[in-house]
């Protein structure tokens, strides 16, 4: 766990921020991080990280066009040194995946004080440190499978969004909050520019009926920009069921120039087969871009043994990563996980 005098100081370094700049995951964890953070402070950027798991140099010309006092990165696993040597004012980061060793930032994650512990989720300590909407908090931290201490208080603030779901499964895939997790995942999909008028519109929105009854102008945009999403989604979910067999290993791979839905598709298929290794694959630019999962299986000990025989990159969670593999090597992925479930 993250100590209360850590927490602390990185409040302090947002109090005092004139001109931050947030770096943050395209996933529900990352978005509400950022919004709970942006709420706080009432100033600054925001910068979304998709379609890599890493921070490298590519950002440093975006973030210098700020001219920021202060640069806060937001649950992703990787930094590389490249942009830490480029960026020349106080770097924060705070991340809940396997421990990093990066110089010249200040790191935050709670595995760095407990190696053996439950890193929660980013959104989890970004609202430990400023508290904020519970309803935002709620959709980033149970996105990630993590069941907050505080989730009693969230029911009675809004007990139409829970009835009796407490697992993470059922949270997600039975409640109304589970349904907001979902509407929150499609606001990041697409071209950045749609995405960026999606965070704008979120920025706005001040309780969560805005979004699931309409009852805002916001609400209103914000569902009516992810109907073409939604369906498309529901499509490629019908189709991903069909693959299901007596395999241990259910393999689902899709072509889609527009959207990514791996993750939003692997955790549907693992909710619903939990013994089984889920891969689901989205091919783009010569490259299978992988969300693996599993509720039986360490599915990131399995990924690290496959990717010292394969080419490509990968991590995460001890039973959800992300990896992207060569198309030309993923016959060759598929077969040496095949050997381990």
């Amino acid at each position: 766990m993250i100590p209360e005098e850590d927490l602390k100081l990185i409040r302090s370094y947002l109090e005092k921020a004139e001109n931050p700049v947030f770096l943050y995951d395209d996933d529900n964890d990352g978005l509400c991080s950022y919004l709970l953070f942006k709420q706080f402070c009432g100033k600054g950027k925001g910068i979304i990280v998709k379609a890599r798991p890493h921070v490298d140099k590519f950002f440093v010309n975006r973030i210098n066009e700020y001219n920021p006092d202060i640069v806060f990165i937001l649950d992703k696993p990787i930094v590389f040194d490249e942009f830490v040597e480029n960026v020349h004012v106080p770097i924060i980061w705070i991340d809940h995946h396997p421990v990093q060793n990066v110089e010249g930032v200040k790191y935050f994650n709670p595995l760095s004080y407990n190696k053996d512990g439950h890193g929660m989720s980013t959104t989890y300590w970004c609202h430990k440190i400023v508290g904020g909407s519970l309803w935002l908090a709620a959709i980033g931290t149970i996105s990630d499978w993590v069941v907050p201490e505080w989730l009693d208080e969230f029911k009675i603030k809004y007990p139409d969004l829970i009835d009796d779901e407490k697992t993470p499964e059922d949270l997600l895939f039975k409640s109304k909050i589970g349904e907001l997790c979902q509407i929150f995942s499609f606001f990041t999909k697409g071209k950045i520019s749609d995405v960026k008028k999606n965070i704008s519109l979120i920025e706005k929105i001040k309780e969560p009926y805005e979004i699931l009854n309409g009852t805002s102008e916001a609400g209103k945009k914000l569902i009516k920009n992810i109907e073409k999403i939604r369906k498309e989604f529901n499509n490629l979910l019908k189709k991903a069921v069909s693959k299901v067999s007596k395999d241990n290993l259910l393999v689902f791979t899709y072509t889609n120039k527009k959207y990514s839905f791996t993750s939003d598709l692997s955790n549907y298929l693992v909710y619903k087969y939990p013994n089984k290794f889920i891969i689901v694959g989205r091919e783009r630019g010569g490259e299978m871009k992988l969300s693996l999962r599993s509720g039986k299986y360490k599915v990131r000990d399995i990924l690290e043994k496959t990717l010292k025989q394969v080419k490509g990159y990968g991590g995460g969670h001890e039973k959800a990563c992300g990896s992207n593999v060569p198309v030309t090597e993923f016959s060759k992925f598929i077969d040496l996980i095949k050997k381990e479930t």
